[in-house]
């Protein structure tokens, strides 16, 4: 790739090229913000900035409900089976489709990983020339700030791009083996699913607890929350006071949610279901703090925070960081960048997102707007009317009048797996 770079048309021509924050956390729902929207009760002041000084995409979505098909996604903006990387089970990326490391290093930029990779291999391999790989996020913290202060940013000029991968709120599954709380939080209204009419590896992981130990597990998610958003405040003021702050773009986002107890059901695993596709995602511009004062973004150009409701998906992020740092697109990736919705314009999003499940049993779902569609390697196929019936309580997949609506879901999923490479409706 030849290092030649066009800068976005909303930075000045004297501007150097901004340097770019990837921050992850590790199976984060979306409604688990306080300023967005929170189920939780958990408090998130310093996710609560990076959403009032940003741009918060409401309806962003994962391509699988588990950690390593979906950080390949992260890692090379293809879609799991196509990056090499179709189940948990860590495997090496897929040789030749470049990885967001390559690309930003290829152009110029610096490239640096700290935190939780949870994908085989050295990720020197990976277009990553300062990596800490590592899942104690203190730690994680600590090395990424000791990369800024030890860096002159008076006298290094060369952009950096940067991934801070941590690892809570994971950290659920170590919860008290026996331990309840009082109902401080409203039963999920999908709390007594009976899950009669589903895939029967639902009612195989569902937990037959009281409420008041969901109650306990809802309390301790909110506590890791709790936990790795005190990390993020102690990296952010540290990127401020070492003085990279007034030029470094933060995207914010997790790699997959929880089921939080809603269906019955705790932690991850092969479901479809909102609470593990749906995922925070927020991007915030370039913040200035002198003297107290927020200086606009750039040369008196006002930066205005906002909500984006089109649909995104994980896809869109290395479009999005190579757009960012003036790179020109790559026709071979499948996402979109979301720049257009920092600058203020309409985002009309995907029609439709895709996730897949390949661990136990294979799984593959089309999201659009109002409609869910999943497909088992069973043969069982679940769809989900998302506008009545938010919940996803109901699956009328075998119903009459659903019918052309499921064929005309099941063409699309098809259509997307045959571009992908995927075989799976094909076998």
């Amino acid at each position: 790739m030849k290092n030649s770079f066009l800068k976005p048309d909303f930075l000045n021509p004297s501007e150097e090229r901004p340097n770019i924050l990837l921050v992850m956390t590790d199976q984060q729902r979306f409604d688990s913000i306080g300023a967005v929207r929170s189920n939780f009760n958990a408090k998130t002041p310093n996710m609560d900035k990076l959403v009032k000084r940003g741009v918060t995409f409401e309806n962003a979505f994962c391509t699988a409900p588990v950690c390593c098909p979906s950080r390949a996604t992260l890692m090379t903006g293809f879609h799991p089976t196509r990056a090499g990387v179709p189940g948990n089970s860590e495997a090496p990326l897929n040789e030749g489709l470049g990885t967001i490391g390559d690309r930003m290093q290829a152009c110029g930029y610096e490239t640096v990983y700290h935190g939780k990779s949870h994908l085989k291999g050295d990720l020197a391999n990976y277009g990553f020339e300062v990596t800490f790989e590592n899942s104690h996020d203190e730690s994680t913290r600590k090395e990424a700030s000791r990369y800024w202060r030890n860096r002159d940013w008076i006298t290094s000029k060369r952009p950096f791009f940067q991934v801070v991968s941590f690892l809570d709120p994971h950290d659920i599954y170590f919860l008290d083996g026996a331990a309840t709380a009082p109902k401080t939080l409203p039963p999920w209204a999908n709390r007594f699913d009976t899950l009669k009419g589903k895939p029967k590896i639902q009612k195989a992981r569902q937990t037959a607890w009281s409420e008041e130990r969901w109650q306990y597990y809802r309390k301790f998610y909110a506590e890791r929350l709790e936990r790795v958003d005190r990390e993020l405040g102690e990296l952010l003021s540290e990127l401020y006071c070492s003085g990279y702050g007034c030029n470094t773009w933060v995207i914010f986002t997790a790699d997959h949610g929880d089921m939080g107890g809603e269906h019955g059901i705790a932690f991850k695993g092969p479901f479809m279901y909102e609470g593990v596709l749906h995922v925070p995602l927020i991007i915030a511009p370039p913040d200035n703090m002198v003297g107290g004062k927020f200086r606009s973004f750039p040369q008196g150009k006002v930066f205005k925070p906002s909500r984006s409701g089109g649909m995104a998906s994980h896809i869109d992020l290395v479009p999005t960081i190579l757009d960012l740092a003036g790179i020109p697109a790559d026709p071979k990736l499948p996402g979109k960048s979301l720049v257009p919705a920092l600058k203020g314009k309409p985002f009309k999003g995907h029609e439709a997102v895709f996730s897949e499940w390949t661990d136990d049993m294979g799984i593959r779902c089309i999201r659009t707007k109002n409609h869910k569609y999943a497909v088992y390697a069973t043969g069982e196929e679940e769809l989900y009317d998302l506008k009545n019936d938010p919940e996803e309580l109901e699956n009328i997949a075998s119903r009459k009048s659903a019918r052309k609506l499921r064929e005309e879901l099941r063409q699309k999923l098809k259509e997307h797996l045959q571009k992908e490479g995927d075989s799976f409706l094909l076998k």
